[in-house]
This record gives structure tokens, C-alpha cells and sequence, in this order.
């Protein structure tokens, strides 16, 4: 595994298969110290930091189930993303669909997404309010719909209609004072990152026009939103949006896109993909990460492995979604060294 610091900390995680399985394999979601993974068609669950496994009673639908590790990046096959409701059910994104189980029953709910493949995101605010974004080509540029829920994923409806942007690419609750932050893109006027206090009654542009305002995913503290921008056209960086000026920080320079992000305590990641243009030429995916928000360091770098992309999908590394309270950094690599296999990190080993 190429590494550029931590390559005596990059561990591969034991997750019940048998040694030399061309299983699929992703970490998913953590809540405190509790992990989700897909392990093989199984969705599965650690409380001891990913040592052992147990299955979680969940009959999965939905194109989940794959042949191998190849087979699923084919035929974009798995769970996508899940996450945990405050009233106890499980939602589980999969290709077309969002699944709601209720655990230990045996009929589970289906919403078919109407548009695009599934949503990037969904968020949760205090209240218990769902939310989350269309995230389709849209080629005529027609209107982007927020869609929410306000009976625990019971029934979804369109709660505002987004004009003159391309797609949705997240939708986030800052755990902080329970505002719902949306980015879009994808070209320069398309590109922006907005805010709603009142649930999508009304809505703000904080930031936008141009291609370092393209993000995917954010991440907060209690006076800042972190992201990466996600441009194939200009150099991407790290910033961090000032909550109270809107005020965009640049912070460091990256070799690629920025895809995905996540927390540990107070130590913020993000990784990059590997997504060939004129601009991104590196043949590696990335970790970076800063322990005070600030000083931006790549952590690690995966090299791309030799399936072509527009099959086989880009190389990119995943984080688990949700709240991460163990000391310790998941994530999951995808079509590199590595691929689709449970990794982990002590974070107080990388700083």
C-alpha cells in the first residue's frame, strides 16, 4: 500500500471473511462507537471498533448483492450510505431506492427515487426532520427538488424546488445550531453552497458563482463549515467558511477533487478522487487531515488500480457517515490498492 506517513498505522480491518474473499467490503455509518459496514450482502455491525462482526437482522433488497468486489463496481451494486433515525429505524440507500427498516420485521418501507441514482446525503435535524437532495445529470436543466420527511421516513414529499443549478450534492445538519446546508453544481453559476434555518421555508445562498464554491461534502465546527471543492477545471483546495461573515478561508491545495469528508473529535478529514483532466493528474486518492483545522497534511495516497474508470468507477476513498467518538479513522478505498477493503487508523498516531 503506497503511504506517504502513516504507513505503519494503515491496518486492514478483520471483518469475518475468509482470507484472499473477493467480497465486497465499506464501511458505512458510525453512531459513537458503533460501526456499520457491508461485508459481502450482509450488512453488519461492530461495537469493538471493527475486531469482530455480528449481522445485522436487516433482509436486504434493493441490488445489494454482488458476485465479487468487480461485479459491484460494474454494476454500481451495494449499499450506498445508511443511517440511524432518532426513533430507531434504519434508512439504507441503495440504487433507485430508500429502504426503511424497522429491526427484526420482516416488511420494510421503499421510497423509488424518481430521479438520478439516489441521493449523495441524508440529514437528520433535531427535531427529527429528514431531508436530502436529487443528485441526477439533468441534462435541460429543470428544477432540483429537496425532498423531506416529517413522519420518520414514512412518506417523503418535495419541500422546495431548486432553479438554475445542475443537481443536489448534499444536504447537511450543522449539529451545531440545527441549520440545513445544501451544495450544489455543477458549472460556475450552478455551483454554490446554501442555508435554511426554517426547513426549506426559505432558503440562502452563502456562497457561490464559480468553481471554488463546488463542494460535496461539508463538515462543521462550532464557527466554521469545512469543505473541498470538486472542479475538474481549476486547482481544488480545503477551505473553511466563516458561519458568521460567510467568508471563504483558503487553506491548502490538493491534488484532485474532493469527494467526501468526515470527523474524529476535533480532527477534521478529507480524501480526494482520482478524476483525470486537464487540471487533476495525479494517479493517486488522498487523505488529508488537520488536527486544528488549519495546517492540512495528505496523510496517505492510494494508487489507482489498472480497471479503467468509465467501468470500473474512479478511484476514491470512503468515510463512514454519522458521529465518530472512538480515537480511531475508518475508511474504505475504492477501485485503488486496497479496494473495497475496512481500514483503520488510531488518529493520535497521525499527528
Amino acid at each position: 500500500m503506497s503511504t506517504e506517513i502513516c504507513a505503519a498505522y494503515v491496518n486492514p480491518v478483520q471483518a469475518g471473511m475468509n482470507e484472499g474473499s473477493t467480497e465486497r467490503a465499506r464501511f458505512l455509518y458510525i453512531d459513537g462507537g458503533l460501526l456499520f459496514a457491508q461485508i459481502g450482502s450482509r450488512l453488519c455491525t461492530s461495537d469493538d471498533y471493527g475486531i469482530s462482526w455480528n449481522e445485522y437482522p436487516a433482509k436486504l433488497r434493493g441490488g445489494v448483492h454482488a458476485f465479487s468486489r468487480m461485479h459491484a463496481r460494474l454494476m454500481r451494486k451495494g449499499i450506498h450510505s445508511i443511517r440511524l433515525l432518532s426513533d430507531g429505524k434504519i434508512l439504507i440507500l441503495t440504487k433507485h431506492a430508500i429502504w426503511t427498516y424497522r429491526k427484526g420485521c420482516d416488511v420494510n418501507d421503499t421510497f423509488l427515487i424518481p430521479r438520478g441514482t439516489r441521493p449523495l446525503f441524508v440529514c437528520e435535524d433535531r427535531g427529527g426532520a429528514l431531508f436530502w437532495g436529487e443528485y441526477f445529470s439533468n441534462p435541460g436543466r429543470g428544477e432540483v427538488h429537496i425532498y423531506g420527511s416529517f413522519d420518520n421516513a414514512e412518506s417523503w414529499d418535495v419541500v422546495y424546488r431548486l432553479k438554475n443549478i445542475r443537481h443536489v450534492h448534499g444536504v447537511f445538519c450543522d449539529p451545531y445550531d440545527n441549520r440545513i446546508w445544501v451544495t450544489t453544481g455543477d458549472a460556475d453559476a450552478e455551483s454554490g453552497i446554501w442555508v435554511t434555518g426554517d426547513r426549506f421555508k426559505t432558503i440562502e445562498k452563502v456562497t457561490g458563482g464559480g468553481q471554488q464554491h463546488r463542494a460535496v461534502q461539508l463538515i462543521f465546527t462550532e464557527s466554521y463549515v469545512y469543505f473541498g471543492t470538486d472542479t475538474p477545471y481549476e486547482r481544488n483546495y480545503i477551505y473553511r467558511l466563516h458561519k458568521k461573515s460567510g467568508e471563504a478561508e483558503r487553506l491548502a491545495a490538493v491534488d484532485s477533487s474532493v469527494y467526501w469528508g468526515c470527523k474524529v473529535g476535533k480532527y477534521i478529514f478529507f480524501s480526494t478522487a482520482i478524476e483525470p483532466s486537464a487540471v487533476n493528474t495525479s494517479e493517486y486518492a488522498c487523505i488529508w487531515g488537520a488536527n486544528d483545522g488549519e495546517q492540512w497534511r495528505c496523510l496517505t495516497k492510494l494508487k489507482k488500480d489498472p480497471w479503467p474508470m468509465k467501468l470500473f468507477q474512479l478511484g476514491q476513498i470512503f468515510f463512514p457517515h454519522g458521529e465518530n467518538g472512538t480515537g480511531y479513522l475508518f475508511y474504505t478505498p475504492m477501485a485503488t490498492e486496497g479496494d473495497q477493503t475496512l481500514q483503520r487508523v488510531k488518529v493520535s498516531e497521525l499527528f
